[in-house]
C-alpha cells in the first residue's frame, strides 16, 4: 500500500465520505455536492493588467476539483473506473472517470466519520464491477443529487426525510399462477425514500431506474418489467411494508424512470409509452390506479434540479395527465 504524502483538508474528508455514501461518483456529481452555492453565486468585476474590467466569480471550481481528485488518486485515496462499453477515441472525446474509494481511505473515514474500517474495505473489495453496473449506479446517484438540490432550492417546502438503498430494502413476494404454482418475485428497488411536503402528508417512493436493457414482457422467467410491476402490486396489497417499517409508512408509490419522450400534455412515445400500454392492458394485474408514476431521464437534470418536482410524471391509469411528486 502506497504511503500518502499529502495532508488532507476538510474538503478531502467530505469527498471521501460522499464517495462512501454513493459508492461511485463522477466528478460532475461530486462538484454539485460540494460546491459552495453562496460563494459561487457571487459576482463582481476586477481590473486586469491591461486596465480592462472583467467579471470575477468565487467558489470551488470544477477544475480545482479535478486537480484534487487526481492528487487523491495518485495518493491511493480514490480509484478510477471507466464505462468501457461506450464509444471512445477520436470524435467521442476522453471518457470521464468515475471515482470509488481507494486502499488508503478506510483509516481516514474511520477517524473523520466513524465509518468502520471493515465496512469501507468490504466496499472496496466489491467495487470491481462491469460498465453496465457503473452506469446504472451513476444514474441512481444523479437522481438522488438532483432530489437533494431541489429540496435545498425550494427552501423548506420539501424535505428529503430519508434515503435507503441496497440489501436493506430487498423483499420477496409470491404470485400464484393459473396452475396454482407459486412464483417468487423479488421486490428490490434501486432506492426507497421519503419526502416531507409542507402542509401535506409524508410521501414515500420506491425508485426504479430502467435503462431499457430488459424486456417489458418475457415468456421465460428471466427478469422483466412486468414481473417487477406485479411484484410491487402484490407487495402493496400484502401490507408487508407496514410491518417492516413498524407502521411508520402506510403507503407508497413506484417511480419508474425509463427511456422515451413525454410531451407537456402527457402524450408519450418510445419505451415509456410501451410500459404504460402494458399497465393499461392488464387491469386485473395492476388494480391500483395511482401506484406507478413514469418519467424519462431527460425530464429532469442537475442544471435545473427543481424540474424533478415539476409536472413530468405520468400515471397510465389516469389518462394523459401529468403530475408532480409534491402535489
Amino acid at each position: 500500500m502506497k504511503k500518502p504524502t499529502i495532508r488532507l483538508n476538510k474538503r478531502d474528508y467530505l469527498i471521501l465520505k460522499l464517495i462512501y455514501e454513493y459508492r461511485f461518483l463522477s466528478g460532475d456529481l461530486l462538484w454539485y455536492l460540494i460546491k459552495d452555492d453562496t460563494q459561487s453565486s457571487q459576482s463582481g468585476c476586477a481590473v486586469g493588467a491591461d486596465g480592462k474590467r472583467r467579471p470575477i466569480s468565487y467558489g470551488f471550481k470544477r477544475q480545482a476539483l479535478s486537480k484534487r481528485l487526481k492528487r487523491l488518486f495518485d495518493e491511493g485515496y480514490v480509484t478510477r473506473h471507466y464505462v468501457t462499453d461506450e464509444p471512445q477515441g477520436r470524435g467521442y472525446g476522453t471518457p470521464r472517470a468515475i471515482y470509488g474509494l481507494g486502499q488508503n481511505s478506510p483509516k481516514v473515514l474511520f477517524e473523520f466519520a466513524g465509518i468502520p474500517v471493515s465496512a469501507t474495505k468490504k466496499m472496496i473489495e466489491s467495487n470491481g464491477v462491469k460498465s453496465p453496473f457503473l452506469r446504472h449506479a451513476l444514474e441512481v446517484a444523479a437522481f438522488k443529487v438532483t432530489l437533494m438540490l431541489a429540496c435545498e432550492k425550494i427552501q423548506g417546502k420539501v424535505t428529503l426525510l430519508f434515503w435507503e438503498q441496497g440489501e436493506s430494502i430487498r423483499e420477496t413476494v409470491f404470485l400464484t399462477d393459473r396452475t396454482g404454482e407459486k412464483i417468487r418475485l423479488p421486490v428490490h428497488a434501486d432506492a426507497f425514500f421519503g419526502l416531507g411536503v409542507a402542509g401535506k402528508k409524508k410521501k414515500h417512493f420506491f425508485l426504479e431506474i430502467d435503462r431499457g436493457t430488459e424486456p417489458i414482457v418475457s415468456k421465460s422467467r428471466r427478469s422483466n418489467i412486468r414481473r417487477k410491476l406485479i411484484g410491487y402490486q402484490i407487495y402493496r396489497k400484502s401490507k408487508q411494508f407496514i410491518t417492516r417499517y413498524s407502521g411508520a409508512i402506510n403507503g407508497f408509490q413506484v417511480l419508474l424512470v425509463t427511456p422515451g419522450q413525454i410531451g407537456n400534455t402527457g402524450d408519450s412515445s418510445g419505451r415509456v409509452a410501451n410500459i404504460s400500454k402494458e399497465i393499461l392492458s392488464q387491469p386485473r394485474l395492476y388494480t391500483s390506479k395511482s401506484l406507478f408514476l413514469l418519467t424519462t431521464p431527460d425530464s429532469f437534470g442537475l442544471e435545473v434540479p427543481l424540474t424533478i418536482f415539476s409536472k413530468i410524471w405520468i400515471s397510465p391509469n389516469r389518462g394523459n395527465s401529468v403530475f408532480s411528486l409534491i402535489e
